[in-house]
Formats: C-alpha cells, structure tokens, sequence
C-alpha cells in the first residue's frame, strides 16, 4: 500500500513538472530567453534564485485582447520582470501606451514616490524611490523599448541600487535577442 501511495506522488511530480516545463515553452514571447543567468548576475551581483514565464491576455485599452509575455527573476534581492508584447501599429498606439506609464509615474509621484526620468536615446527609462513613509516599498528603475516590431517592459527593483543605464544596458540585451 505504501508502495502505491509513492508510485502516485511520483506520478503526479512528473506530470505537474511536465504541464509546467510545457507551459513555460509554450509562451507566446518566451521572455525568460532574453535574458541569461550570467546577464543578470553580473548586472546585479547576485545569484538567480528563480524564474517563470507566464502570458496574459490584455483586458483593456489600445492593446485589449493581445497577448503579453512575461518573465519574472528573483536575483539575490533584486526582482527583475520582462513584458513582451507587439509593437504599436502606430503613433497613437504608442502615445496611448506611453501615457499610460506617465499615469503610474503620476500616481506614484501623488504617494510621495521621486520618479525621475532617465534622460536615455533609444529608450523610455526612469528611475524611482519610495518615500521615507514606505519603508517596505522597494527602488528600482525601468525602461520601455520597441525593436524588431516588439515593445518591452524591464523593470528592476530591490534593495540594492540599480541605475537606468545598468537596466538600459540589459534592455539592450534584450532588444538584441528578440526574434
């Protein structure tokens, strides 16, 4: 009887591994490909914990109805996610989802938050702190990019400090890499 107790588990260990490895292959983008282990490491000087890839359908606004990849790293302290998805069709496209990062930015600046653009050709990069009344609220710093008919998210966040040009540079990386 215990026997069979443990053929079970074992059998239901290898088919949740194998529905989540097929998961993680089947996403539209496959962000966690952009960028590597060794990218990340030497980037923010830490270990990477984990990873995982997911896609999500865009519930509203210019892009409802798409599809976004995303991956998320744990690096040591430091969380680091990557959303892929088409490219704007066309400049109001890309005003609209623009002006959608100015809104957070917005609101993050009506808690208290310092957001300060990154000032940076070739992407849309800014920084930011939370306030002193925050204190579990983490910094960090991203950038938006489109390459290769493809618009991405990376944003960085974690105790240690992270600049626009060190995520920039990993952008880079990533624009590179795409398909």
């Amino acid at each position: 009887m215990k026997r069979t107790h443990i053929v079970v588990l074992f059998t239901t260990v290898l088919i949740a591994t194998a529905v989540l490895l097929t998961a993680d292959a089947a996403t539209k983008y496959q962000p966690c490909s952009l960028l590597t282990a060794a990218d990340l490491e030497a980037a923010l000087r830490a270990k990477v914990d984990r990873f995982a890839d997911r896609d999500m359908t865009i519930p509203a606004g210019p892009y409802k109805g798409d599809i976004m990849s995303t991956c998320d790293w744990v690096v040591g302290s430091t969380y680091v996610t990557l959303n892929v998805i088409r490219g704007p069709k066309n400049p109001q496209e890309q005003a609209a989802g623009l002006a959608g990062f100015r809104a957070k930015e917005e609101g993050l600046k009506g808690k208290g938050w310092a957001v300060e653009p990154g000032n940076i050709p070739g992407a849309d990069c800014v920084s930011v702190k939370p306030p002193a009344s925050e204190p579990t609220a983490l910094p960090g710093a991203s950038c938006v990019m489109v390459s290769k008919g493809l618009a991405f998210w990376l944003g960085v966040n974690g105790k240690s400090s992270v600049t626009v040009q060190e995520v920039k540079a990993l952008a880079d990386r990533v624009a590179a890499r795409l398909p």
